[in-house]
């Protein structure tokens, strides 16, 4: 098998959607088993599978898909008599068998060798000769058709790897880009200006292309869940519809692989804590079956994912007697330190289950998207469900900012959070009791003096520049001493910083100098803890 190694990549990505296909369409089929025509896509997937196996030399895995095949065929050849029973009897050890198949891949993957499938066979050759399946026989599907005539490729894979050097190499590209930027506006030489200012398209268009091959859908996370779902609402005894909308919005694929956590801490917690059992649910004249929406859509520079299930929604009071009770909040909390609680890893559940129980996984979904630069926002009713809203940026490598001035240096804010920016006459800035506001738009905006936070020189201005930031309801007025230019400017992680807690990152200028970029979310979380106390 030594000659095949180089086809190992191949073999492997094409088994993983061939099984993604089994299990999406065996869901499927579970849910209506007189659709049998959703065995033709599993058929051409297992026979497939199980080709590419045989000649790959997995002889284990091949063996299996025949077995599995077989089942299928059967069910195919049966379900015309009772289609249901038929299909119940055998999902269960379907799933598992397309979960050892999973595991079998998985060590393929790390070099070494595939599973042994021979109980996973001799479950399936049982089940097919029961007395329910004994007319399945081992006959083949339907013969596969004909490849069409080759066509002209019209896409290739290409290796993560190689997509995260590229992007690498274009965030140098874009530093030396700044740096030339600067020596043109020294020199003033028109040759010198139009050759910078074709690279700085060229480098714009590199950029955007390489981003876009970045880019994947999030069906690559959604199309997860339906199986996830399926089998926690069956140990859980529960029935739930799952509802997808919004999977073909693309993000950078480094953001994708992040949500996968706190997505799936969200819909375990629905399924444990929020979702009724049938029972209960019909007793409160709802259906016996709940409806958990999985949704994504675009919003001015983020996506917004919604995790909503129509539930018993979140019981605030038993909130508030455990957070008081371990001294998370105060004994006469607003809504919102209410809110805050659940995100503290505190737990209501009385008995720690193999889904949920000690509750380590609002925190754990919280942390995720903030660490994403993203927010968490949660609303819930009484017996009509609760619905998680995360915010997330599209992209993590290159986004646009905004330069400002504070004392000799110059700070950083994202373009997506700045709602405005103003200029107010120094006696328009009201002093309270212990924190500075303005009048914007007839709503006081309190602001934070940069210059005081970090320590730096402050200056006596007439008219005072002011940044207003927002966060979902959230205003602030960031008092700089000057406003600078838009930019385009490359995320770099930042390693060691004072009062690091207001900066999610660094930049590098086109000088070489350092900018670091504020944290506005954490700016604006200091801000309102001062306003609330007074």
């Amino acid at each position: 098998m030594q000659n095949l190694d180089k086809y190992k990549d191949a073999y492997l990505r094409e088994a993983r959607q061939y099984l993604d296909t089994l299990n999406s369409f065996l869901i499927k089929l579970e849910k209506t088993p007189d659709n049998l025509a959703l065995l033709g896509p599993m058929l051409h997937a297992c026979h497939t599978y199980k080709s590419i196996s045989g000649i790959a030399h997995y002889s284990q895995t091949s063996i299996l898909c025949h077995a599995i095949e077989d089942v299928l065929v059967g069910i195919k050849k049966n379900g015309g008599r009772d289609a249901k029973f038929c299909v119940s009897t055998c999902a269960d050890l379907l799933f598992q068998c397309f979960d050892f198949l999973e595991a079998s891949l998985k060590a393929v993957s790390q070099d070494k060798e595939e599973l042994d499938a021979a109980s996973f066979i001799k479950k399936l050759q049982a089940l097919i000769t029961t007395q329910e399946s004994q007319i399945m026989n081992h006959e083949s599907p339907e013969a596969m058709e004909e490849p069409a005539s080759l066509e002209k490729i019209q896409s290739i894979e290409v290796k993560v790897e190689r997509l995260d050097l590229l992007m690498r190499l274009s965030e140098e590209l874009l530093i030396n880009k700044l740096g030339l930027e600067r020596i043109k506006e020294t020199l003033q030489n028109p040759e010198l200006s139009n050759s910078v200012d074709t690279l700085t398209r060229l480098v714009s268009d590199l950029q955007f292309n390489i981003m876009q091959s970045r880019t994947v859908p999030l069906n690559f996370v959604f199309n997860r869940f339906p199986r996830l779902v399926r089998d926690l609402a069956k140990q859980e005894k529960k029935e739930v519809n799952l509802e997808i909308t919004g999977g073909d919005i693309e993000l950078d694929r480094s953001i994708v692989e992040a949500l996968t956590e706190p997505l799936v801490h969200l819909v375990r917690n629905a399924i444990d804590h929020g979702i009724e059992i049938p029972e209960e649910r019909e007793g409160l004249k709802k259906s016996s079956q709940a409806t958990l929406k999985l949704s994504a859509k675009r919003a001015r520079g983020f996506a917004v994912i919604e995790v909503s299930d129509d539930g018993k929604g979140i019981d605030w009071d038993e909130i508030k007697r455990q957070a008081v009770r371990l001294n998370l909040i105060s004994a006469h909390p607003a809504q919102e330190e209410l809110v805050n609680a659940i995100f503290s890893g505190m737990s209501t559940t009385k008995e720690v289950t193999q889904i949920s129980g000690r509750g380590f996984g609002l925190n754990i979904v919280k942390q995720k998207i903030e660490s994403l630069g993203g927010s968490v926002k949660v609303e819930s009713q009484p017996l009509r469900g609760t619905k998680f809203i995360l915010e997330i940026p599209l992209t993590l490598a290159v986004f646009k900012v905004l330069f400002v001035k504070v004392g000799p240096k110059l700070y950083a804010i994202s373009l997506a959070n700045v709602e405005r920016l103003i200029h107010v006459n120094k006696q328009d800035i009201k002093g309270m009791l212990n924190y500075e506001a303005i009048v914007f738009e007839g709503e006081d905006i309190p602001i934070t003096r940069l210059n005081e936070l970090f320590n730096l020189p402050r200056l006596d201005l007439d008219s005072q520049p002011i940044v207003i930031v927002k966060k979902e309801e959230d205003r602030l007025g960031l008092a700089v001493d000057e406003l600078g230019q838009t930019q385009e400017i490359v995320l770099k992680p930042l390693r060691i910083a004072k009062e690091g807690k207001y900066f999610t990152g660094c930049t590098i200028l086109g000088s070489g100098e350092v900018a670091l970029i504020l944290d506005t979310a954490n700016l604006i979380l200091s801000k309102r803890k001062i306003v609330s106390r007074i």
